[in-house]
């Protein structure tokens, strides 16, 4: 079947097929989904168990380890990381990447059951463990927060309720999350005296008001045809209820609970766990999700029409302001994108009117629009949406479209030449080249398939490149030979046998142009060797220059935003904590901040965020959240522009070290997405942490003394004071108590305890039995601690049963794949990558390692890592890729020969690759060796264009000289090939000059490598012909008249 006959002969069923395509791709423009960034599948959970009261050690032993050895029975699991703090452990655990999407809720199930199976085994006053996989990859776009200075808390709550409740009507909103919600408590505070003077402890008191504040359900009975429930009374309804509990005391006579108390009271935890601020003024923050398949932009345009209507209502002083606003960014990057899309198709337009003249410029141009919005309505079929990625791969795609509607273009008029009409010339072109330009798309096509197979968080994000580009050239190829023959017959059929078209300006140079490179490649053909020789030389000599290239896997994000990390030694109050964050919001507010529109060139801040206690939800691919920690803080400032991030980190970055020296502060731009948070890791492994501090301080100090390594730390941190009470159980006995005893009596006394929870309409609150003098200790108050024995009736000083004395521990315990791992981490100077560093401390580790203990074992993490996992997953599909190219170039040549020659071509566009990278100042990047593995499928395509003719040129003349023959093959090709090579490299010229970082490494690898590739290819291909099929040159002397043979016109 010849798919132009069809078309032609139903023409209105094919336009009005291709008319509905362009609408749908239209009405796809204005509503497919828009984001940053294309979302990929994150195989990650959290286990958290709140063990407390306890320290970090005896959670690693009693928690942590228990867990984590269930865990790892699962197959699909890949690596457990653990922390374990004083009172909590988290547990890290990350997939394979075999799991897929729809997996994943399988494998969470499992490990939620297998963890629910150890509860029992777990310690008396564990709370938890709890599974957490729900949020974790949800990017919470949108980030307002509710001010209001001065607003009491609860009421400041309550307007935040309000807002989120008006915000969940917006279609596009998923969920809202609050930031900086502080717990409440219904606190009942004793005197260890008073309660002994009624003959009671704490013990009996948590049991007797544990008792009464029940939940249990009191059965069911049968009432006639009706089965009835029984609800025994009994859980508190108000704190009357609580203060009214009858306690029976040693007298025999019973007491109201407020009797024998010092207060009964409900208030927000003291010190709060968790703070969010807006420029200094607390707040409350909401944090906006956007539901599946939504467009952030239409969120973000949702909210700016409520926000005003909603702060209308609040009252004076209660204001609802943006923090973070990715919508804006998002927007921003893809009419940026759009633009560069555009101007793109004006570059490509422009290219093919002056080299292909009015009449087939025309016909080629009318597909530039028709695949494009076929390109949309395959990307809303696809569900794929707009992003930088698909956006960027329709940049790319842009200049290989117009391959397949020039030739097919060129096909017809030349054949319309030769005498046959419109109708006959498209049918022809379309029988011949149908295939050959099928297999050229596919070939294409299939260098970007490693990128659709690779399953690691970057191979799922590249992946749309490979999808929109094989959709995209399909779309090309298909309207090439329905929708170009179809404009030929109805525009240009008065045309056949037209006369030959004046010369133009470009037509006379392209002859010059054409006229020297004909005598190059005819004294290429004379020394062949010499000429491989130098290109072998180049080639070698560039691979050789790519270890002087900087390499980054995903550059960091060009969002206006600068990040601030505070860390400080576990264990680390609140109240110091906020002191810091404080400091540096004073500093913004003193140097800093600026006001847009009075100073519109100063460089600076337009506001900030901080969370203290608990980090922001993630809102943004860049960005994860930590679990919350009174020793950690992350602000967040808009900055008047991206160019101006790294004033702002210097003179932030400066202010911290000088004013909060005891503190990890990193300020930074966002990473990009994919990327690992510290670029250099060291992480060493072993079983004795004291070791492990050893061994880690000396590649601390060995890491000092390599230039371009800075901010160096490891991630266990200092050693924390801790108080050891050392029972002594025969003064215990004696005095009448037991080790469980003084645990419980310390744990309320000191720290209060859970009792029961208090219920309210839409809350949970707990309850807390505490000592009065519970919130201020020492030393010497904790040692005249005292302790009621119901043995002897007394109160007992804890220093006659114990020994109180202070001891330093680490604050936290981190465990990597069951084996306890302290990391040492460094980030970069300008001008230095990891690799520069690795290279540098690997050797002296090696020697280290050598005079360590037996079981300690060092590995290399960070950016390294990352490079290994994610262009290792790209690598290891190469060779699939490989073979498809391959075994569609045999299938239509049906020869090794020919397709190994092609083959060979491939890689000679990494001479201007690395040329392009340091001719552009850039870097390696995983887009960078996107942009290689993609123009592998270019280069492949000048390769067959020319082969192909050569065996055009054999087969309608088979008396032909093949000398001749490859040599008018050459000359025939040479200007779509240049053409080709133009409209693609200057067509990706805009996204180059964008600025944006994360495609320069791509763009620079295209434009150089094709422009250098094409030059070699049209000389190396004719070469290695040759060779491959014996072809002497030897006495051939070159004629220039070949190239004017008269053609024959096709019957």
């Amino acid at each position: 079947m010849n798919l132009t006959k069809v078309t032609l002969n139903n023409s209105r069923i094919t336009l009005i097929a291709i008319l509905v395509v362009a609408i749908i791709g239209i009405g796809n423009y204005f509503t497919m989904e828009r984001d940053s960034m294309p979302p990929y599948t994150v195989r990650i959970a959290v286990v958290v168990t709140q063990f407390p009261g306890a320290d970090p050690h005896k959670v690693e032993s009693l928690i942590t380890e228990p867990l984590e050895e269930v865990i790892r029975e699962m197959a699909e699991v890949k690596t457990i990381n653990s922390e374990s703090r004083p009172g909590l452990s988290v547990i890290t655990v990350e997939l394979i990447t075999a799991v897929g999407g729809k997996e994943l809720q399988s494998v969470w199930t499992t490990l939620r059951n297998k963890v629910e199976d150890l509860k029992p085994t777990l310690p008396q006053g564990v709370f938890g463990p709890v599974v957490k996989d729900e949020d974790i990859g949800t990017v919470f776009g949108i980030i307002l927060g509710v001010t209001g200075d001065g607003v009491p808390y609860n009421k400041l709550e309550d307007y935040a309720k309000e807002v989120r409740d008006e915000l969940l009507l917006l279609p596009d909103a998923a969920k809202i999350n609050y930031g900086g919600v502080q717990d409440e408590r219904l606190f009942i505070e004793f005197d260890d005296k008073q309660l002994a003077h009624y003959g009671l402890d704490v013990i009996k008191l948590r049991n007797i008001i544990s008792a009464t504040n029940i939940l249990n359900p009191g059965g069911e009975i049968n009432m006639g045809r009706q089965r009835i429930v029984l609800e025994p009374s009994g859980s508190f309804e108000t704190i009357d209820d609580l203060k009214k509990i009858l306690i029976p005391t040693s007298t025999g006579v019973s007491v109201y609970l407020e009797d024998i108390t010092t207060r009964i009271y409900r208030d927000y935890i003291t010190p709060r766990q968790k703070i969010v601020k807006i420029n200094g003024k607390p707040a409350i923050a909401l944090f906006i999700s956007l539901k599946d398949g939504a467009n952030i932009v239409r969120l973000g345009e949702g909210v700016d029409k409520a926000l005003p209507r909603i702060n209308s209502n609040l009252p004076l002083g209660v204001e609802v302001v943006r923090s973070a606003s990715q919508d804006q960014v998002v927007s921003g990057q893809v009419n940026d994108f759009l633009v560069n899309l555009m101007q793109s198709i004006l570059i490509v337009l422009a290219v093919m009117l002056l080299f292909l003249g009015f009449r087939t410029g025309s016909l080629v141009a009318t597909l530039i629009p028709m695949v494009i919005l076929t390109s949309f309505f395959f990307l809303g079929l696809l569900d794929l949406g707009f992003n930088k990625v698909s956006l960027a791969a329709l940049i790319i795609s842009l200049g290989l479209l117009v391959d397949n509607g020039i030739v097919v273009s060129e096909s017809i008029l030349v054949n319309m030449k030769r005498g046959l009409n419109a109708f006959e010339a498209s049918v022809y072109s379309g029988k011949v080249l149908i295939v050959p330009l099928l297999i050229s798309s596919l070939t294409t096509s299939a260098a970007f398939l490693p990128f659709a197979l690779a399953q690691t968080p970057m191979g799922e994000i590249s992946s749309q490149l490979f999808w929109v580009v094989s959709s995209t050239l399909l779309a090309s190829w298909f309207l090439a030979f329905t929708f170009i023959p179809l404009l030929a017959v109805l525009i240009i059929k008065a045309k056949a046998g037209n006369k030959e078209k004046k010369e133009n300006f470009m037509d006379k140079n392209m002859d010059k142009l054409n006229s020297w490179y004909n005598g190059l490649l005819f004294r290429v053909l004379k020394n062949p060797f010499l000429f491989l020789g130098f290109i072998l030389a180049l080639f070698v000599l560039a691979l050789s220059m790519v270890q002087f290239l900087p390499f980054k896997l995903v550059p960091d994000s060009d969002r206006n935003l600068v990040t601030v990390d505070i860390k400080f030694p576990s264990g680390t109050q609140m109240e110091y904590t906020e002191q810091a964050v404080n400091d540096i919001g004073n500093y913004i507010l003193e140097n800093l901040i600026v006001n847009p529109e009075t100073e519109k060139d100063k460089p600076g801040v337009l506001d900030f965020s901080s969370f203290i206690g608990e980090g922001p939800e993630p809102y943004d691919l860049g960005y994860f959240k930590n679990e919350a920690n009174s020793s950690y803080a992350h602000m967040l400032l808009n900055t008047t522009g991206n160019m101006d991030n790294d004033y702002i980190i210097a003179k932030v970055d400066s202010f911290c070290f000088n004013h909060i020296p005891d503190a990890d502060i990193r300020v930074n731009r966002l990473s990009g997405a994919g990327a690992s948070g510290t670029p250099v890791e060291i992480r060493i492994s072993g079983n004795d942490p004291e070791k492990l501090a050893v061994i880690s301080k000396e590649v601390k100090e060995k890491l000092v003394t390599i230039e371009g390594a800075k901010n160096i730390t490891d991630n266990w941190g200092p050693k924390i004071k801790k108080l050891m009470v050392d029972i002594h159980p025969e003064k215990a006995q004696r005095a009448g108590l037991t080790n469980m005893q003084i645990a419980l009596a310390l744990n309320t006394g000191l720290s209060g305890m859970k009792i029961g929870d208090f219920f309210e309409t839409d809350k949970q609150i707990p309850i807390f039995l505490k000592n009065e003098n519970s919130d201020e200790h020492d030393i010497e108050t904790v040692q005249a601690f005292t302790i009621y024995s119901s043995a002897r009736n007394q109160n007992v000083p804890l220093s006659q049963v114990a020994d109180v004395k202070v001891d330093w521990q680490f604050g936290k315990v981190i465990r990597k794949d069951l084996k306890r791992t302290m990391t040492v981490g460094a980030h970069l100077e300008p001008g230095y990558n990891a690799s520069d560093i690795f290279e540098a401390i690997n050797p002296w580790l090696d020697t280290q390692k050598a005079g360590w203990d037996l079981g300690y074992n060092f590995e290399l993490g960070g950016e390294d890592e990352d490079k290994a996992e994610n262009l290792g997953a790209i690598f290891a599909n190469l060779p699939l890729a490989f073979f498809l190219i391959v075994l569609l170039l045999v299938l239509q040549f049906n020869s090794i020969r020919k397709a190994s020659i092609i083959v060979l071509s491939i890689p000679l566009g990494m001479i201007g690759v690395v040329a392009g990278w340091f001719i552009g100042g850039s870097f390696v990047s995983f887009f960078g060796v996107l942009g290689v593995i993609a123009l592998a499928g270019i280069v492949v395509n000048n390769a067959i264009i020319l082969i192909d003719q050569i065996d055009v040129e054999i087969a309608e003349n088979p008396a032909i000289d093949r000398r001749d023959a490859i040599l008018r093959a050459a000359n025939n090709r040479f200007t779509p090939v240049i053409l080709t090579t133009l409209t693609t490299s200057l067509g990706m010229l805009p996204l180059w000059f964008s600025g944006d970082l994360l495609w320069e490494p791509l763009t620079l690898a295209i434009i150089f490598g094709l422009f250098f590739a094409t030059l070699i290819t049209l000389l190396f291909v004719p070469v290695l012909y040759r060779l491959f099929f014996k072809v002497p040159f030897k006495d051939y002397e070159f004629n220039r008249e070949i190239f004017h043979q008269k053609e024959l016109a096709e019957s």
